[in-house]
């Protein structure tokens, strides 16, 4: 006769069967809000006609610790910079940085503002300064050792800039951005592909408010409040490690984000506010440019 198990036998064969259930269900929960980023990411910030992450990115990125915020939070600086036209492009272009001198770290952050810059010029329609552009992002690829992921890139953003198709050119930045950053994952490099999306939301920052403290009102204030990004970014700068953490470039970066914080995370944004944020960006690129 079959012996049947005991009351408590049974009581934890019940109990593992549940946790397995509940580990099961976040497992779902998790892959289904990742999706659900990802989908949401490729509506809100890419072109129409942005091509699809290759099979399996997704999960590699997840998988190493890369939030979906890093692909498309320099994307997200299409959005608000469409929201915000016309654009003052004299008062916000720069020159272009040099690479002599930076540390791998610092590189990283350049060139994430430049693919910022990059924005700044599509918006602005400027096609006289594309090739240049195009050869300075090369560079600067090259000094992260990526350069061969970015020069077909960079003959493509040129061509595109030189026809006016800023469309295409818009998703050829998107794409240009996403494969270095997959490059450094590829690397097992992924706190440089967070360095990457840090340069670029703080140069973001810097020509948004700028633009917003031009020519303000309530309404294109709005457009500066993303905590999450702020939070995120501030979250990921308290994980470096503390060689990296204690050096006066991230010193400076670390409390920079955490002054960010509470002013992005206003429901209402005076010009007081966006001045500081500008003022408080504006610094930390200035510093991201500084050589020892």
């Amino acid at each position: 006769m079959m012996a049947f198990p005991s009351q408590p036998s049974n009581q934890k064969w019940c109990n593992c069967l549940a946790n397995a259930t509940a580990n099961h269900q976040r497992i779902a929960l998790k892959s289904t809000l990742a999706l659900f980023l990802i989908f949401a990411a490729m509506v809100l910030f890419h072109p129409a006609n942005a091509e699809e992450p290759p099979a399996g990115e997704e999960h590699e990125f997840e998988e190493l610790g890369v939030n979906r915020y890093t692909a498309p939070s320099i994307a997200q600086i299409f959005k608000q910079l469409d929201d915000l036209r016309p654009l003052p492009f004299d008062q916000l272009k720069r020159e272009s940085p040099e690479v002599a001198g930076a540390t791998r770290e610092q590189k990283g952050l350049i060139f994430g503002e430049l693919i910022a810059d990059g924005f700044l010029l599509v918006e602005a329609e400027k096609k006289s300064s594309i090739e240049n552009f195009g050869r300075v992002l090369l560079l600067h690829a090259r000094g992260l050792g990526v350069g061969d992921r970015v020069m077909r890139h960079s003959a493509s953003l040129t061509d595109l800039g030189q026809r006016g198709d800023w469309p295409r050119m818009r998703q050829e930045l998107i794409t240009t951005q996403a494969d270095v950053e997959q490059a450094m994952i590829a690397l097992r490099d992924e706190k440089m592909a967070h360095l990457i999306s840090l340069g670029g939301w703080l140069r973001g920052l810097e020509i948004c408010a700028a633009t917003v403290e031009l020519n303000f009102s309530p309404q294109r204030a709005g457009t500066l409040a993303r905590p999450e990004l702020a939070n995120y970014f501030a979250s990921e700068l308290d994980t470096l490690s503390p060689s990296l953490a204690h050096t006066p470039l991230f010193g400076k970066i670390r409390a920079g984000v955490k002054t960010l914080q509470p002013l992005l995370s206003k429901t209402s944004l005076s010009r007081t506010d966006v001045s500081a944020i500008r003022a408080q960006a504006s610094q930390l690129n200035d510093a991201i440019r500084q050589r020892k």
